[in-house]
């Protein structure tokens, strides 16, 4: 068929394909109903590509491969790998891109293997899609994306967020009217293109010429071609569907010829096809319902075999079909369009169908295909009792696990379990397998199944797998009470190996420390269980993990802090080599919490430091999530508000692919810092999104850090009495478990409670929160908190600010513990009392040192304030720094800093999640901001700030 009226479209996509060339790459989609010509136009974008000599990656999806995880995907990327040499490969697949090596080479990733985040797949696709076109231009193009399975719709988006890099253009199409194309990523993906093509019918006179075209005998004097093209309604696909109907029935007079074109109307075309079908013999209807089971593309080979024809036979009807534009052109087997193979599939007689999908399954098994296609026809197919179909859902399963596809792989376990099996082993594997997979996919059936899998294991390794997986999965999933359940049956169920039953006991801590009214039970318990080991010489690895829940419980709610820390400290070690000897993220990012709690800062985020490049390499970035979120809280703790903001964002983007155990607390620190920043406007949206996510029930002493955040930003709005009822919340919810710790929330709550109450007239209520504030402090002997707590009271005592107050806290805020924040704070409020007491001389070097303390933070409220009391004093301060290394934002800070340690931009891109655009947008930005040219004046710039 000619390409007609289609010229505004054609240049359209050359003009994407040359963008892409010059590395400004572009996403192109075609959209319409069905037949409008949007596959004929890829076709036609393949020749331009070709033309340009740019290399093409082409697939389509399949309506009945939607559930394959990463199908689409494997099959536009799969072939290029294979015909990649050696060399090739191992460039191909270096860097962040490793682990795309296990999806499109599946016998990489056989045997035993953990959950794999969906995210770190697209991350690592999106990599090796990177170091394929640093050789090359790429044009990647996909027909049929309604039809396209979940994750490759994710990478697909996830790489278009992402061309203004790299020298690819993507081009795809989309049948509207299809309910497939009514999700969320097609509309995402819609939004996300640079152009949006959508093909108009034909005119009267575009199929006039595509009628003469093809049927130049037809009689008449035109009035078929116009009577076809009112017809069909000018569609491509229907007109020539007319058109090889009437070819075959030529010798028919005018009259009859219009008759049939009547019967052949849109809605009737399936009905025409079926019929052409018919006329072609029974082989070739065979071999056609065969393909249309057996899926997108299929050798002639395997279609034969399910059609039970001999080759010949096969051979024969195959060239039949493609003559009659049932088939396309091609070694394999397709269909000309999805229209027809929609019209042989659904008027398949059901059941017949379903046995074809078994056959299929059997075959594709047999000829060593992949897990996930038998399970797509076993899925489809008569159900059947067959062991092989048991383990190749099993196995089908656990791929779409590795895959970052849980709710795919339920879906098979499920099957499966609906095939007996009197081994009791193999029923336990199963039903762990489905329980495991069903908690991340978050449904609620999880722990029935692992109590009935617990009902059949007997082995005790198998039983310890099975539950400490489940508990870790359900906490990390934001499931803390249920995630206890699991520990605390674990811990009684191997009371008699202590080794096994304490590292379920250090579980047990840490799912009930955020449980309303838990937390004491477990603190009382893990004090009587780390009673009988705690002072030896050297720990086991569950007596460290169970230690170290010990501190962080003690550091929460009982006074010493150094005690805590050095208890913490000494469990941990170096902290890396204990998470991969045991792989229990949660007692890790704990313990940097409470570390940071009990005033060691820096050595909670040296931890976290260390934590985040281990979880870098292991590719999992939901405890990259958890880990981000305890570091941002140390670097609060520090007063580093620029990069305790960056670790809450990346906590914060943890939460899109599923990361839950802590939530709304990395809405609550964001919100901090840029209160602190005078964002006050960015604060209130950060804290309205985290309104949503508030916690319910037994996990609600969470929303702490959510009612800490808003009393804060209302404080700084003079919203006086709205603060107060936030700190009080606050008080109330950590009273009620026992938490203790004044510097939990990293500011004093009482304190502040005590300003609104004092703003309000409440003198003698704030006097009481204070001063119980300063006992808790000086108890737990916490500098920071402490310091904080007498900057506040000074500030509310009769009569003014009280100088003697601020002075002390200056001098226990200058521990090289404690905050350069909150020193910075103090500063500035005893530099603006000494200036309205007249001592204007001494409160400029008083305020000097506060701006250049707010400004080191970050903290640009506190900043401009102390910038203001300077002007009062009669000083000329500088004006804000626009160059030099204070002059970098957070990010930038953290970027130039990997330069300058030699990090290439691909390196900081791959650590960073960021694009290696977005990584060359900063450097041109701090190159600027420092002054330098090169990466050697980087060095020299950030190597002045370490030395100062």
């Amino acid at each position: 068929m000619p390409l007609l009226e289609r010229d505004a479209e054609l240049e359209v996509i050359e003009a994407a394909i040359d963008r892409g060339r010059s590395a400004d790459g572009r996403l192109l989609i075609i959209e319409g109903p069905g037949g409008i010509g949007k596959s004929r136009l890829l076709d036609a974008a393949q020749a331009i590509a070709a033309e340009k000599d740019v290399e093409i990656l082409a697939t389509c999806g399949g309506e009945l491969e939607r559930e394959y995880p990463f199908g689409l995907v494997r099959r536009l990327l799969e072939a290029r790998v294979l015909q990649a040499t050696d060399s090739e490969r191992v460039a191909l697949f270096r860097g962040h891109a490793a682990l795309a090596e296990s999806l499109l080479e599946p016998a990489a990733a056989r045997g035993e293997s953990p959950l794999t985040d969906e995210f770190h797949l697209i991350h690592s696709l999106y990599w090796l899609v990177a170091n394929l076109v640093d050789d090359t231009d790429l044009v990647l193009i996909a027909d049929d994306l309604q039809w396209a399975d979940e994750l490759s719709l994710r990478f697909l988006l996830y790489l278009a967020q992402r061309l203004a890099e790299l020298p690819i253009t993507i081009i795809g199409a989309i049948r509207t009217g299809e309910p497939a194309a009514e999700t969320e990523l097609i509309e995402r993906l819609l939004m996300q293109a640079d152009h949006n093509l959508r093909p108009k019918e034909l005119s009267a006179d575009g199929a006039k010429r595509l009628f003469t075209a093809l049927l130049p005998d037809a009689p008449g004097d035109g009035d078929l071609a116009e009577d076809s093209w009112t017809a069909t309604r000018g569609n491509p696909f229907l007109l020539g569907q007319v058109v090889s109907a009437l070819a075959a029935q030529v010798g028919e007079s005018r009259q009859d010829l219009t008759r049939r074109i009547s019967d052949l109307a849109p809605e009737s075309v399936a009905r025409s096809v079926m019929l052409r079908l018919g006329g072609l013999g029974g082989d070739a209807v065979t071999l056609a319902r065969a393909v249309s089971v057996l899926g997108t593309s299929t050798s002639l080979i395997n279609a034969a075999e399910l059609a039970v024809l001999d080759f010949a036979a096969a051979s024969a009807a195959a060239d039949k079909l493609r003559a009659a534009q049932i088939f396309s052109d091609g070694q394999d087997l397709s269909f000309y369009h999805p229209i027809i193979r929609s019209a042989v599939y659904n008027r398949y007689p059901a059941s017949e169908r379903a046995a074809a999908h078994l056959r299929a399954a059997e075959l594709i098994r047999a000829g060593g295909g992949a897990t996930d296609h038998v399970a797509m026809h076993l899925m489809r197919g008569t159900p059947t009792t067959a062991e092989w179909a048991r383990s190749a859902l099993h196995e089908a399963a656990r791929d779409a696990g590795r895959k970052g596809a849980p709710a795919t792989a339920a879906g098979y376990l499920q099957r499966a379990l609906l095939i007996p099996r009197a081994d009791r082993e193999q029923n336990a594997k199963l039903l762990v397998d489905l329980g495991l997979m069903e908690a991340a996919a978050g449904e609620s059936t999880a722990l029935a199944h692992l109590e009935a899998a617990l009902e059949l294991i007997e082995e005790p390794a198998q039983r310890d797998r099975a539950m400490y997986a489940l508990g870790q999965t359900l906490f990390r999933y934001g499931r803390s009470a249920e995630a206890r359940t699991v520990f605390r049956r674990g811990a009684d169920a191997f009371a008699d190996n202590p080794e096994v039953s304490l590292r379920y006991e250090a579980g047990f801590m840490a799912s009930a420390a955020y449980l309303v009214d838990r937390a004491s039970e477990a603190h009382s318990r893990a004090a009587k269980l780390t009673a009988t080991f705690l002072e030896a010489p050297e720990l086991s690895l569950s007596e460290r993990l169970l230690a170290l829940h010990f501190g962080v419980f003690g550091a929460m709610c009982t006074p010493g802090a150094q005690r805590h820390a050095e208890l913490l400290l000494r469990a941990l070690g170096d902290g890396v080599q204990l998470w991969r000897a045991t792989s229990d993220g949660m007692t890790m990012s704990h313990a940097i919490l409470a570390l940071t709690w009990c005033g060691y800062g820096q050595e909670a985020s040296d931890l976290g430091e260390r934590l985040l490049v281990e979880a870098r390499s292991r590719g999992d970035s939901l405890i990259f999530a958890e880990v981000s979120l305890a570091r941002s809280l140390a670097m609060y703790s520090l007063g580093r508000v620029g990069d305790a903001m960056v670790d809450a964002q990346a906590a914060i983007i943890g939460m899109r692919r599923g990361w839950k155990s802590t939530v709304p607390a990395p809405q609550g620190v964001l919100a901090y810092c840029l209160v602190d920043r005078g964002e006050l406007d960015e604060a209130d949206e950060v804290l309205q999104d985290a309104h949503d996510r508030l916690r319910s029930g037994d996990t609600r002493t969470l929303n702490v850090w959510f009612y800490m955040a808003r009393g804060r930003l209302r404080l700084a709005r003079t919203e006086y009495q709205g603060a107060l009822d936030d700190f009080l919340l606050v008080g109330s919810l950590l009273q009620a478990n026992t938490f203790a710790n004044p510097g939990y929330m990293l500011l004093p709550w009482r304190s502040h409670a005590g300003l609104a109450a004092n703003a309000l007239g409440q003198t003698g209520q704030a006097r009481i929160l204070i001063d119980r504030d300063v006992e808790l402090s000086r108890e737990f002997g916490l500098p920071s908190t402490l310091g904080a707590c007498l900057r506040i009271r000074a500030l509310t005592a009769e009569g003014g600010p009280d100088m003697e107050l601020l002075s002390e806290s200056v001098r226990i805020l200058e521990n090289p513990r404690a905050s350069l924040l909150e020193l910075a704070h103090t500063l500035c409020e005893l530099g603006a009392a000494q200036r309205r007491s007249g001592q204007r001389v001494h409160s400029r070097e008083t305020l000097r040192r506060a701006l250049d303390l707010a400004h080191q933070c970050g903290a640009v409220a506190l900043e401009r304030r102390a910038h203001e009391e300077l002007l009062a004093s009669g000083a000329r301060p500088r004006r804000a720094v626009l160059q030099g290394v204070n002059a970098l934002t957070p990010s930038e800070h953290r970027i130039a800093s990997l330069m300058a340690k030699g990090a290439s931009t691909r390196n900081i891109a791959e650590s960073l999640y960021l694009t290696m655009s977005t990584v060359e947008w900063h450097r041109r930005n701090i190159y600027r901001k420092l002054g330098v040219a090169t990466r050697e004046g980087l060095r020299d710039a950030m190597a002045e700030e370490d030395s100062a």
